[in-house]
């Protein structure tokens, strides 16, 4: 009798347990979190590494995909820890430790209209998102904010640098003129064909460098005119304002402080660099 109450009550565990998991994780092999994310880690958890706060900088390779579609590949990303909603990404990722992997299911819906570009819709109904993601590292929010202060306070001094850069070479290169538009141009060459027309598509060689002489990008040494149709925004603003007011034939030089191109800074311009370009108008394409 002993022996069937303990194997009815037994089953009776068995059972109950089964019922309980059934109901936290509707999708097999996930977990659910009390916010409503389900998960499901992926290889060790490292417990005893740090885990993600508000306002800390975290670096993660990430992919997202709905049903059989991958919307993200698994691509590397940073982002500044925040709380947008309740069982939003931030909430996701505080539960990893650095080095952890794991995919998360979250409401895709929600996820598009909080975190995605505004009016950017999620075409898979009521079909959940699937997030991968690995922690690969994070920066503290007391030490990111210090690292920003210490940034902007270089950015700064940077910008108070730029006139004094613009008027050394302005002494060593004489002939560079301030136009009305902003840049500093001297005539190299005059060409005896047609003036550039607003939104026509030229082709032009050009050589860009620092103040110092160095050379950054040049088509002439690629070998292969630039196009691009002028004042369409395709090209940084010094340049529009420069190649407006030529004609075919026409080579400048071209002095362009950072407010007329890359400002702050892009991929191999620092920031608050003032650029000089060597322009030559070889053609206006012709539809």
């Amino acid at each position: 009798m002993k022996k069937n109450i303990t194997k009815i009550m037994l089953i009776g565990l068995a059972v109950a347990t089964v019922l309980a998991f059934g109901a936290c994780s509707k999708y097999k092999g996930f977990k659910k979190d009390k916010s409503g994310i389900y998960y499901q880690f992926h290889g060790d958890i490292h417990d005893t590494a740090d885990q993600p706060q508000t306002g800390d900088l975290v670096g993660i390779m990430m992919s997202l995909r709905a049903g059989d579609s991958l919307l993200i590949p698994m691509m590397p990303n940073q982002m500044l820890m925040d709380s947008l909603y309740e069982g939003d990404m931030f909430q996701a990722l505080r539960m990893m430790h650095v080095g952890d992997s794991a995919t998360f299911i979250l409401d895709g819906p929600q996820f598009f209209e909080q975190m995605m570009t505004p009016g950017q819709e999620y075409t898979f109904g009521e079909d959940p998102l699937y997030l991968d993601v690995k922690l690969l590292g994070l920066m503290k929010k007391a030490d990111f904010e210090k690292a920003q202060a210490e940034y902007e306070a270089q950015l700064s001094e940077r910008k108070e640098m730029e006139a004094s850069d613009i008027e050394d070479y302005l002494q060593k290169n004489p002939g560079l003129k301030q136009q009305t538009t902003g840049v500093y141009l001297k005539s190299v060459k005059k060409g005896t064909g047609d003036k550039v027309e607003p939104l026509q598509t030229v082709k032009v060689h050009y050589t860009g460098k620092f103040t110092d002489g160095t050379v950054f990008d040049s088509s002439v040494e690629r070998g292969e005119p630039f196009s691009f149709t002028v004042g369409a925004g395709q090209v940084i603003p010094g340049w529009d304002a420069t190649v407006a007011d030529m004609k075919v034939g026409d080579k400048v030089t071209v002095l362009i402080p950072s407010d007329l191109a890359y400002g702050e800074g892009t991929r191999g311009i620092p920031p608050y660099t003032p650029l000089v370009f060597d322009i030559e108008l070889l053609e206006i394409v012709k539809e």
